[in-house]
């Protein structure tokens, strides 16, 4: 799948690599009793078979995936989600019909020869996945679809919850749900509806202990990052990074705009978790920094620094 890249030009900031998602109608991937099935399986095969199949047949679909065979989970990014209409089918109720939204004329000729955006200029529509296998052989594979929505000016996507889900969201679940059967049917069983269904273990939390060369204090903030970072809690997370924190040489220090890149690309907080570790030191007061001394070129570097009371994220960024 190819990259595309959307340029957030009214927030004055390097251009946001994200990935588009094709349309997926269950139409072209099964018919309805096909999908029922994959819904109603377990997979009596090993651990490694099933978790492999699921990881495999995410990626094809959502190529920004993290992995974390451990806990049995996958986490794709936030793709953007491409409609078969490139115009203005939103596939929901603010869709475009007849040329009309809401009984107000559309885009004319006129407007778009004049350099007018069409509604889709305006808004833009994102969906990842977490994926997980459950339980114990035979597995089960537990598939969630998050949608989010993004609108000019915001700096970043706000999730679709509730009555707000859109109506795509559910045939792209059962599309992920049914590649991921399609490729390990022949281990499938009927799952036993009274059969309880183990949860997912829990990450396992960090232990200050291993910072040992950092205050007190810092060592179960430097724990409590890595453990939101894992989870890729990013609600929690924010809480913990300065508003003016530090994300690339020679950009605006912003929080939000770090996020956005952040959620975007799993690779920087795969590097955060890296790093925080035994190599996390004080090199002032008020200052911890991991790993402490000199960063390599094109290497990361965090930094926490005590603002009042609270150790924040202060810096993370990539050095040149």
């Amino acid at each position: 799948m190819r990259r595309h890249r959307i340029i957030f030009s009214s927030l004055g900031f390097a251009t946001l690599s994200l990935l588009l998602v094709g349309l997926l109608p269950l139409g072209g991937c099964g018919n309805k009793k096909e999908v029922e099935t994959a819904r109603k399986s377990v997979y009596d095969t090993d651990f490694a078979v099933v978790y492999s199949a699921a990881l495999a047949a995410t990626r094809d679909l959502y190529p920004s995936t993290d992995d974390m065979p451990g806990a049995g989970a996958i986490r794709t990014s936030w793709h953007q989600v491409q409609f078969a209409n490139n115009q203005d089918d939103l596939s929901n109720n603010r869709t475009m019909q007849n040329g009309t939204v809401g009984g107000m004329q559309g885009s004319t000729p006129a407007a778009q020869a004049g350099g007018m955006p069409t509604r889709l200029a305006y808004k833009r529509f994102f969906i990842r996945f977490d994926v997980s296998v459950v339980g114990g052989r035979p597995w089960r594979v537990k598939v969630a679809g998050h949608a989010s929505e993004w609108d000019p000016g915001a700096a970043m996507p706000v999730e679709l919850l509730g009555v707000a889900k859109p109506a795509w969201l559910e045939g792209r679940t059962d599309a992920l749900t049914l590649a991921i059967y399609q490729r390990i049917k022949k281990h499938a069983i009927p799952m036993q509806e009274s059969a309880p269904i183990e949860k997912a273990a829990p990450l396992p939390k960090t232990d200050p202990g291993v910072f040992t060369a950092v205050p007190l204090a810092a060592d179960k903030r430097l724990g409590t990052i890595k453990d939101l970072v894992n989870r890729r809690d990013y609600t929690g997370l924010r809480a913990l990074v300065a508003d003016d924190v530090h994300f690339s040489p020679g950009a605006e220090p912003s929080a939000d705009i770090a996020f956005a890149l952040w959620q975007a690309d799993p690779e920087p907080l795969e590097a955060m978790s890296r790093l925080i570790g035994p190599a996390c030191a004080t090199t002032s007061d008020t200052t911890v920094m991991c790993p402490a001394g000199m960063p390599l070129p094109g290497t990361y570097r965090l930094v926490l620094e005590l603002r009042g009371t609270e150790w924040l994220v202060t810096t993370f960024l990539k050095t040149e």
